[in-house]
């Protein structure tokens, strides 16, 4: 596998389980990837270039580690300088921000993403969020401007920095598509709501019908308080009407050509 500073960690993770060891001892805040969930949230989202932002190496150093287990790599020719993170932040109102400091979260290893969804639904309009963290959360920042945000990061040191959420009022296409499968919040949040209550499946070769028996097979013995997570080629549209009847809500995410996930579970 030819690797580059576009190809995503998930690809990596798929291609060599050592890897997460190799990618865990840049930084230790890539250590989250032992954990099976974060993982499906986290690897996904992160390029090379991105994980090597994060744990302040360059994408060329970042490349050699996982050449010396076996990767073949493509060396970056840029020159990459840090991107100016001090931002003009003209769209904060100062006496309107809502300061949230997950360091403390970060340092005794958990995660904070449900902590800072908490926080944004708080928030009144008018208002940011002040995310004080102790690196700039890229997979959490991409999360959010999904959702409807618009961001600023301001380094205060290597270990603080200040990102500003606002809700941005402007529609964008996102907001304008909808999506087949009937659910709340994000494919990021509604998995880890349900944190270790996961069952996986993969019916990616499997031939017609037996992926849509098997789904609907593992649904039966499923738990209502659990999520099936389904690796699919495709998002099996014959299947989702037979889930609605059945009071499954649903959600989709394409990670690839050839691989879409869903993510199905009980309405509550």
């Amino acid at each position: 596998m030819k690797v580059t500073k576009n190809t995503k960690i998930s690809r990596i993770l798929r291609e060599n389980k050592n890897a997460v060891d190799t990618i865990a001892s840049i930084n230790k805040h890539f250590k989250k990837l032992n954990n099976p969930v974060l993982r499906r949230v986290l690897a996904p989202r992160v390029t090379v270039k991105d994980a090597a932002k994060i744990g302040h190496i360059s994408i060329n150093e970042f490349l050699k580690r996982l050449k010396d287990i076996g990767f073949e790599v493509i060396y970056d020719d840029e020159i990459v300088t840090d991107s100016p993170i001090n931002q003009n932040k003209a769209f904060i109102d100062i006496s309107k921000l809502i300061e949230l400091d997950v360091r403390p979260i970060m340092e005794a290893g958990a995660d904070p993403f449900s902590v800072i969804m908490s926080a944004l639904k708080g928030i009144k309009k008018g208002e940011t969020l002040k995310l004080i963290n102790i690196f700039e959360p890229i997979p959490i920042i991409q999360i959010l401007e999904e959702k409807g945000y618009k961001s600023q990061t301001e380094k205060i040191c290597d270990k603080e920095y200040h990102i500003y959420f606002t809700k941005n009022t402007a529609t964008t296409h996102k907001d304008i598509v909808t999506q087949t499968p009937i659910t709340e919040g994000s494919f990021e949040e509604v998995l880890l709501n349900f944190g270790s209550n996961l069952k996986e499946i993969d019916v990616r070769l499997l031939e017609m019908p037996e992926p849509m028996v098997n789904i609907l097979k593992s649904i039966e013995t499923l738990p209502e308080d659990h999520v099936l997570l389904v690796n699919h080629k495709k998002v099996p549209q014959f299947l989702l009407p037979e889930l609605k009847s059945r009071n499954y809500s649903w959600i989709h995410k394409d990670i690839e050509p050839g691989l879409t996930q869903l993510l199905i579970y009980k309405q509550q």
